[in-house]
């Protein structure tokens, strides 16, 4: 596939199909158990906490193994790598189907992640592979973003249906046959390739990696419920950091590196990664505290919910990620990742609007308006990212793009839902104790989170219920918008910077590693 003109791989298209099916069906996976998380405490008594970690037990997994499984890929085959990945993804899925408590769901949920860890940075490094052209590469990007966005959304929906008929496990069986498909549809279609220079794996540097991306990981998510400076969570910092030095040590002296540290210092590159993980900070912590005031606050089903959420979502990527790929050539990757970043604000902003008696139009715009963020930042910022390397050496740029993904929504989460909980402990304490025919201890109790006063409210009697209700719930709008003021300033920063710190002349590396263009990233 090398000569001045080769566009690339001759089926290319029909490789990015199934890379697009493998997508959708990994992301629907993930996101389909969010529907039936209210089912488990019922059929399997799990806690708040337990909760929790079936969800973050594959993100913990997933961060940590990226660039392990990124480099796994580049070394053995990244069509090995996609098809192993998709193989332990449908043995760990029906595992989680049989559990029967949530220690084993959790278990299972964390191994789903060591199947996406080999499955997500292939299907990147293929779809650059195959795809050798500026702008063919560049529409497929697009599609690759668009499928990732709808695999995310539509999975909560489909698991409200399945929920409605069947029990939780089915959430887990559906999957099976199209893992299957999707195996099948690989061994046929998708070609091989791999780093020609990469002469051994590096064992230290994927068990530092791991450890590393782990340990920050873990402690972000269980910082906000044992305190930024209780013990466990400055032991994890410390360990995570710690081998983040080590890695970087290692990596700068072996001579098979997994991740070549050099390549942190295009400011193509470098720049890209941290605009689109504050994107999704702002993102996903925006998303996060809007959905839980749905089903918490309006009282939405959590198959309302899911389609209240996804349904503008959806929408507006479908009309406008296809249109992303002009969007980036006629503005430039640098303009369009700053618009939108910006755009990611706007929308938090939008959303800061609702209350605990407003319609769901405005809800409805932000969720809109963060369809149009994503639909044009995720593209340019991965194109920005993809190209900055040459085709044979994308695995480490492709695990760099999932690590920030999972990386910003684990940090939005838990800082903006951190800000959040603080805003409502202080709003709730101030009103609370107003509530007659309550404990002072029950009432202490319930301060602690919107859930809790949930559980509160479900215990008292009718009378008693609705003002808690009333109170917990404006305090968490109150909550809320505290942190989606945070997200918003968080996006118009990294907005800024995109704008200051990605080059207005951007690399794109072509057939092979030698080629490579520079083109100038402004309007025409």
């Amino acid at each position: 596939m090398s000569g001045a003109h080769d566009h690339g791989h001759p089926r290319r298209w029909w490789v990015l199909v199934v890379l697009c099916i493998v997508l959708v069906t990994v992301t629907m996976q993930v996101s389909i158990l969010n529907t039936a998380l209210p089912t488990l405490v019922h059929e399997l008594g799990a806690s708040d906490s337990q909760l929790q970690w079936i969800v973050d037990s594959y993100i913990v997994v997933l961060a940590g193994l990226l660039l392990t499984g990124a480099a796994i890929g580049d070394k053995y085959g990244r069509k090995k790598a996609l098809i192993a990945g998709l193989a332990v993804t449908l043995l760990t899925t029906f595992g989680a189907a049989l559990a029967t408590d949530p220690i084993q769901l959790i278990i299972w949920r964390g191994l789903m992640g060591v199947g996406a860890a080999l499955t997500l940075p292939a299907t990147l490094s293929i779809l650059v592979d195959v795809f050798r052209e500026a702008m063919e590469r560049r529409k497929a990007i697009a599609y690759w973003s668009l499928m990732n966005a709808i695999g995310s959304f539509i999975g909560p929906i489909t698991g409200g249906l399945l929920l409605a008929w069947f029990s939780w496990q089915a959430c887990f069986l559906v999957n099976l046959p199209l893992l299957a498909v999707t195996i099948v549809l690989c061994m046929v279609m998708v070609p091989d390739s791999h780093d020609p220079d990469a002469a051994r794996f590096d064992l230290l540097g994927a068990l530092l990696s791991t450890i590393a991306l782990g340990a920050l990981i873990w402690s972000v998510i269980e910082a906000p419920s044992h305190g930024w400076t209780s013990l466990p969570i400055l032991c994890g910092l410390a360990l995570g950091l710690g081998a983040s030095a080590l890695f970087v040590v290692w990596e700068n002296h072996t001579s098979t590196p997994m991740f070549e540290m050099s390549l942190l210092k295009s400011p193509q590159l470098s720049a890209a990664a941290l605009t689109l993980t504050i994107a999704f900070i702002a993102m996903s912590g925006a998303m996060f505290l809007a959905t839980i005031s749905l089903q918490l606050v309006k009282g939405y089903t959590p198959l309302q919910a899911a389609i209240a959420t996804s349904g503008p979502i959806v929408i507006v990527n479908l009309i406008v990620v296809p249109r992303a790929p002009w969007i980036m050539q006629r503005f430039g990757l640098r303009k369009t990742i700053a618009f939108g970043t910006a755009m990611t604000g706007v929308a938090a902003l939008a959303i800061t609007t609702t209350s605990t008696t407003s319609t769901y139009w405005m809800l409805g715009l932000g969720f809109a308006l963060m369809a149009v963020a994503f639909s044009v930042f995720m593209p340019a910022s991965t194109e920005a990212m993809m190209t900055a390397v040459p085709p044979e050496r994308s695995g480490g740029a492709s695990a760099l793009n999932q690590i920030t993904r999972q990386s910003g929504q684990a940090l939005g989460i838990a800082l903006l839902g951190g800000i959040a909980t603080v805003g409502f402990q202080s709003r709730f304490s101030d009103n609370a104790p107003a509530i007659a025919d309550v404990s002072a201890d029950s009432i202490s109790d319930a301060g602690a989170s919107l859930s809790a006063a949930v559980h509160l409210a479900d215990s008292l009697p009718e009378a008693i219920r609705g003002p808690l209700m009333d109170i917990a719930g404006s305090s968490y709008i109150f909550g809320m918008r505290l942190a989606l003021v945070v997200a918003a300033m968080l996006a118009f920063a990294g907005a800024a910077y995109a704008a200051k710190a990605i080059p207005s002349r951007i690399t794109h590396h072509e057939q092979t590693p030698h080629t490579r263009s520079e083109v100038e990233d402004n309007a025409t």
